[in-house]
């Protein structure tokens, strides 16, 4: 984890090639599904192309027995590995998001959201799949320390390999990077699924 800026957990073959290609089918099965993304701006959400390009799809559940155990088993060991505390209940928000040709996400925290779960984001994942082989390049996830510029050099870049599931804290700066993508098919951009650990409020 000392080689980035802010603590992250990488980890490679998180739930096999198997789920993920049936993870990927649900996702091209469900396109119409998907709608354009939002930031947040105080208690709501607005859809803002400046800030965040893509599309995502909240209908998840279906598919989530596919993944949920390898996701629990991971959050449990990166609670610890990550610093954090007071977290000895949690639950899984998870939702589907795909970027097209230039679709992006400008940096931003994950526990910034004004709701009534307001600080209860405790840690982000995001675990990736795509058609392969892959047609797409960019879409960088990009680390952030904490009360550094996004122009000072201090940025970390993970590549979004298929299969691959990253956990970092969620109150730290990130972005995704430009999606470049020859095909306008929407099976052929970058998935991926985030889910965001919150705290369980009864015990914080």
């Amino acid at each position: 984890m000392s080689a980035y800026p802010a603590p992250v957990i990488i980890v490679d073959d998180f739930a096999g090639r198997v789920v993920a290609e049936q993870l990927f089918q649900y996702a091209v099965a469900h396109e119409s599904g998907f709608s354009q993304s939002k930031v947040a701006l105080g208690h709501m959400g607005i859809i803002d192309e400046s800030r965040r390009v893509s599309r995502v799809n909240s209908d998840v559940d279906p598919v989530m027995p596919l993944i949920e155990p390898a996701i629990r088993k991971a959050v449990d060991d990166a609670i610890p590995k990550l610093g954090l505390v007071n977290v000895d209940s949690y639950f899984l928000e998870p939702e589907l998001g795909w970027c097209g040709d230039g679709g992006f996400f400008k940096v931003h925290s994950d526990s910034l959201y004004r709701d009534r779960f307001a600080n209860q984001r405790v840690m982000t994942m995001v675990y990736y799949f795509y058609r392969q082989p892959k047609a797409f390049t960019g879409g960088q996830l990009c680390l952030y320390s904490l009360g550094s510029a996004p122009d000072d050099g201090t940025r970390h870049e993970i590549e979004p390999q298929f299969d691959r599931a990253v956990f970092f804290p969620s109150w730290y700066p990130h972005e995704v990077l430009p999606v470049h993508c020859s095909s306008p098919a929407f099976a052929d951009g970058r998935f991926a699924i985030s889910c965001w650990v919150r705290r369980n409020s009864a015990r914080s």
